[in-house]
């Protein structure tokens, strides 16, 4: 097999690959691990749905303690993404997020009991938890120069690495008071990495794809490239768990609260 005809063959496998988001693992939940047994409650694990508006804390942690988790979301990423929870609730259910928890990178993992008790000293009659956790898998690949435009194999190729973050986000309704979790709802993304090696001036790359539909994302920086990646996929695994928790939402209610 010719190099050329080689190269086309790998280039529709990766796209097959991406397409399907199935070249790694999916992240294992790890919900479970920080709260505990709980009642099982059915497919969405809906125990109770609150009455009315609900006036919530709201407590985003980066989970990295799985075996083969990716590297932890960086700081700035972490509080834009905690932003970006705040927003998505407020606007597709009736949660108005009153408190933040403020991210420590240095902290250790919390437990149940921290996470209740900071609820409580904030007053608020119920918690959002959310768990961000992703699995990386990252192999080498030749790429076209001139990036996926038409012909673009026949002008060269570079060598370089493809990597896929499959992200999940898991997120919990929590009664402060009496430490029932009401709900629980997950979702799952992904986002691929394609980057020059070594790096090189490009306008093609590094770049960051999410599926075939939306455009690429080009990160300014090289060094930044693994975390946009990261974050893409964590942010967009975010957006399906609130949608699941919208269409669950058993009444209409007034939003923007």
């Amino acid at each position: 097999m010719n190099l050329r005809r080689k190269t086309i063959l790998l280039t529709i496998l990766g796209i097959v690959c991406l397409v399907f988001g199935g070249c790694g693992e999916w992240p294992q939940a790890r919900l479970d691990t920080l709260l505990g047994q709980q009642p099982e409650n059915g497919g969405l694990a809906v125990a109770e749905w609150p009455k009315g508006p609900v006036h919530a804390g709201l407590w985003v942690i980066n989970d990295t303690g799985a075996p083969g988790s990716a590297p932890k979301l960086s700081e700035t990423a972490f509080a834009d993404l905690t932003e970006h929870v705040r927003q998505q609730l407020r606007h597709a259910v009736p949660i108005k997020v009153r408190v933040v928890r403020s991210p420590d990178s240095g902290a250790s993992p919390p437990s149940f009991g921290d996470v209740l008790h900071w609820g409580q000293d904030q007053h608020v009659d119920s918690l959002v938890l959310v768990i961000l956790s992703s699995n990386e898998i990252e192999v080498p690949e030749r790429f076209p120069w001139r990036g996926s435009t038409l012909g673009a194999i026949a002008r060269g190729l570079q060598f370089g690495y493809r990597a896929e973050n499959l992200a999940l986000a898991e997120l919990a309704l929590v009664d402060v008071r009496t430490g029932r979790v009401l709900a629980r709802i997950e979702g799952n993304a992904w986002a691929s990495l394609d980057r020059l090696d070594p790096p090189i001036e490009s306008n093609e790359y590094p770049v960051v794809r999410r599926n075939l539909e939306d455009p690429p994302i080009y990160p300014e920086k090289e060094a930044d490239a693994h975390d946009v990646m990261r974050a893409v996929a964590a942010g967009d695994a975010i957006d399906q768990a609130v949608l699941h928790l919208k269409e669950a939402w058993p009444v209409a209610a007034p939003r923007n609260l």
